[in-house]
């Protein structure tokens, strides 16, 4: 005959409690199966990645405009300070915070071009600072500054189009940067054409303001970026509120 089943005793249920805990527990030795982050966590990394970039890149064009508009106040190596704040921003947005937030997508093409773009005024002024060019070979100063600001140029390029084309960017200023690169270099470019085709372009003043005005643009640019990079910073979306009652259900 089949026997009625009984409840097992305290004893029995704690034993039963335990070999299951000790089953559930992973064995010494096992591989720790990793805890995804939260989706908020990934919005906080990606938004703190914008706001540090932003924040590097309004601190590269107020140094710039302070160091031109006020010499007294640039201090000794500001050059370099200002090329490592320029370099610092790029790679942020590059990169992320935590694989969070980068501009373009974490794509490798993207992210070369960054870093190129990056590095390479940094590796400028390092050089001459330690290889300062003398007035004796001046045609190998000026096609080693040529090709540097014609790769950086490149690289720049190549960023902005991969910025517009990732959609890592919001829509309404994911072609943003394009544009400023583009106004930019044409005006740099404008003010080249003109100085070529001018005899005299080293005395007239209109030829200085023109270079003067070409670079204050390209730093306005920057400092435009710097501010939609904090304004367009990535924002959690709001939990939705459970209903409230307000008067008891009809009986």
């Amino acid at each position: 005959m089949t026997q009625p089943s009984q409840p097992p005793a305290a004893g029995d249920a704690a034993s039963s409690a335990t070999a299951q805990t000790r089953a559930a527990a992973p064995a010494p030795g096992a591989p720790e199966v990793p805890v995804r982050a939260r989706p908020g966590s990934e919005v906080h990394d990606a938004r703190l990645a914008w706001l540090v970039g932003g924040s590097l890149l309004i601190a590269h064009a107020v140094l710039v405009l302070v160091a031109n508009g006020y010499p007294l106040l640039a201090f000794l190596g500001v050059g370099m300070v200002v090329d490592a704040v320029w370099a610092a921003a790029l790679l942020v947005l590059a990169f992320g915070v935590r694989r969070q937030g980068s501009v373009v997508a974490r794509r490798p093409l993207g992210i070369v071009a960054m870093v190129i773009a990056a590095v390479i005024p940094l590796l400028s002024a390092l050089l001459w600072s330690f290889l300062p060019a003398g007035p004796a070979d001046p045609t190998t100063a000026t096609m080693i500054s040529t090709g540097a600001a014609v790769l950086s140029l490149g690289a720049l390029i190549v960023t902005t189009v991969v910025i517009g084309r990732a959609g890592a960017v919001p829509p309404r200023v994911r072609w943003v940067p394009l544009i400023v690169l583009a106004v930019v270099a044409g005006a740099q470019v404008a003010v080249q054409v003109a100085s070529v085709s001018t005899a005299d372009n080293l005395v007239r003043p209109d030829l200085t303001a023109a270079y003067f005005g070409a670079s204050m643009l390209g730093t306005l640019g920057v400092l435009l970026l710097g501010i939609l990079a904090i304004v367009c910073a990535p924002r959690e979306q709001p939990r939705p509120v459970a209903p409230t009652q307000v008067y008891p259900p009809a009986s």
